[in-house]
């Protein structure tokens, strides 16, 4: 009764900010969702993978280029796998970790402004030390895919991954405390547009810069010139987040909270968080360190595969650990954990394709440039998705939430049968098919993506604890990125095993389809949300 009484107390007051916001105050609050994007698409699509590749070839073993180069392509997919994935269980338990800070911290300038502003600073070490620190580690030619150099992005990964969410946290709580219901689809549109927009900004960047990983292995690229790109690159990153984050500070007017809503149920809450979160944390420290003996002491080989599955469980550990801790409750808060499975399912079957692209356009498209056509595939999925976006979120405030996610999974399922027929029907017009399939799937994710942030808002269960549950919906985003590379390979693997590559292929957009059809019926379920 008395946690019942301090939400409706805590309503009361939230409610009293959600006044009609005009459009240009609509933009501010989306303004540090470009930033966000913008970083972890140059991050993680370009940077890492291409930092790996050089830091392996300057530790490459071998007289010649060609060895040096092989012995990169040998260890690489192993090594960004290992770099990447302590940064996601950081990832996991800091964002919704400093979402209940926020909650709980009173202050005149609000309780968002100051995590954002405190964790883009953090954030730019982060970076630094991401862009230089391997330098001052590095053992040319040792021959060991795990060198100091990589040890060091590696912990520059997690400092940058702890930092972004402490300031993203905050800041995913903007919308539903400033924003009311009925404008909320506008600004998931704005805020959609913004991912996209980032997104596009965060893959091109990189290209000014010069650097190019292949052209390192062939030699045609000197190594201090790619690292000299490598380190601009980081620091364009760092100018756009540090900028993102002053405007949003300055334009975003978030008034003052001196905590009086927190009540005795909510601290005694808090206590269990931190306990649990403490075993959590444990939980995974001897997990990860228990396997690593394993694959020390015993005859388990620390392949790809079996790391991948190590990854996946202290991932899942991690993220099952993070839901309990943070009052993640189906039982108790049905709606909000709905939308939540909604966006996993959907994710799911969205990253088993992006993981698998390139190699699709290859192997069963047969693109002169399977790179060249991934990127022309993006770029016309990302501009249709900009375009459906702003439409799609304005709409939703009209024509309900729940219609707009029919709408926009019809759209996506649509795509993925057309990929699994393409090679039977068209087998010469597969790459074409596919330019088409991207505009399509375009409005179908746009669409997605805009509402996303809207149905969020309107069922998160207290406005006591809006970005710690914020922070939780994330789960939703970051447990599927590698349940996706995990299952997908199962699946090609299989599809090969019982026929060939393009039934393997057949296979995953089969299980995209799936996914998409589930993420799109379980919506119905949110009764919160009557359409």
């Amino acid at each position: 009764m008395a946690l019942d009484a301090a939400i409706t107390q805590s309503t009361a007051g939230v409610a009293a900010t959600q006044r009609h916001r005009s459009l240009g105050e609509l933009i501010s609050i989306s303004i540090f969702w470009f930033a966000i994007n913008f970083h972890w698409a140059a991050i993680l699509l370009i940077l890492i993978p291409s930092q790996v590749t050089g830091l392996l070839f300057q530790a490459a073993p071998g007289a010649t280029i060609a060895a040096r180069s092989d012995w990169v392509l040998m260890n690489r997919p192993l090594v960004v796998a290992l770099v990447e994935a302590p940064g996601l269980i950081v990832a996991l338990i800091a964002n919704p970790l400093f979402g209940l800070l926020s909650d709980r911290t009173p202050g005149r300038f609000g309780r968002r402004r100051p995590y954002i502003l405190g964790g883009t600073a953090l954030n730019v070490v982060g970076l630094a030390v991401m862009a230089l620190g391997p330098a001052l580690v590095a053992e040319p030619g040792n021959g060991n895919p795990l060198a100091p150099s990589l040890l060091m992005l590696m912990a520059g990964l997690m400092l940058t991954q702890l930092a972004n969410n402490a300031a993203a946290a905050p800041f995913h709580a903007l919308l539903p405390d400033l924003v009311p219901q009925e404008q909320r689809g506008k600004a998931s549109g704005i805020m959609g547009l913004a991912l996209f927009l980032g997104q596009i900004g965060g893959a091109l960047v990189p290209i000014f810069f010069a650097f190019n990983s292949a052209s390192l292995l062939d030699g045609s690229q000197p190594f201090a010139t790619f690292a000299h790109g490598i380190t601009l690159t980081y620091g364009a990153i760092a100018v756009v987040i540090s900028l993102m984050a002053v405007l949003t500070a300055l334009t975003v007017h978030e008034p003052p909270w001196h905590g009086d809503t927190i009540s005795a149920a909510h601290r005694a809450a808090d206590q269990r968080t931190w306990r649990a979160l403490v075993l959590t944390v444990l939980a995974v420290l001897l997990f990860t360190g228990a396997a690593l003996v394993l694959f020390r002491f015993t005859s388990l080989t620390a392949d790809s595969d079996s790391i991948s599955i190590l990854q996946l469980i202290a991932v899942i550990l991690a993220g099952i650990g993070a839901a309990y801790a943070f009052g993640f409750s189906p039982r108790r808060n049905p709606d909000f954990s709905w939308v939540v499975l909604t966006r996993m399912l959907v994710m799911q079957g969205v990253y088993m394709v992006q993981t698998f692209l390139l190699l699709y356009m290859g192997d069963v498209a047969h693109a002169p440039s399977p790179e060249g056509a991934t990127t022309t595939f993006i770029i016309i999925l990302t501009l249709t998705a900009t375009v459906s976006t702003l439409f799609a979120g304005w709409g939703s405030d009209r024509i309900g939430r729940k219609r707009m996610v029919y709408v926009s999974g019809a759209f996506m399922a649509v795509v993925g049968a057309a990929f699994v027929l393409a090679p039977y029907l068209v087998p010469g017009q597969v790459l074409t098919l596919a330019f088409g399939s991207a505009a399509v799937f375009g409005l179908g994710y746009g669409a997605y993506v805009s509402v996303d942030w809207a149905l969020v808002a309107d069922v998160l269960p207290s406005e006591t604890t809006f970005a710690r549950d914020m922070g939780v919906w994330n789960i939703g985003l970051t447990l599927p990125q590698v349940f996706a590379a995990i299952f997908g390979g199962w699946v090609l693997s299989l599809g090969i095993a019982l026929g060939s590559k393009q039934f393997g292929y057949t296979l995953l957009f089969v299980w995209f389809v799936v996914f998409c059809v589930l993420g799109t019926v379980t919506v119905r379920n949110i009764k919160g949300v009557k359409r």
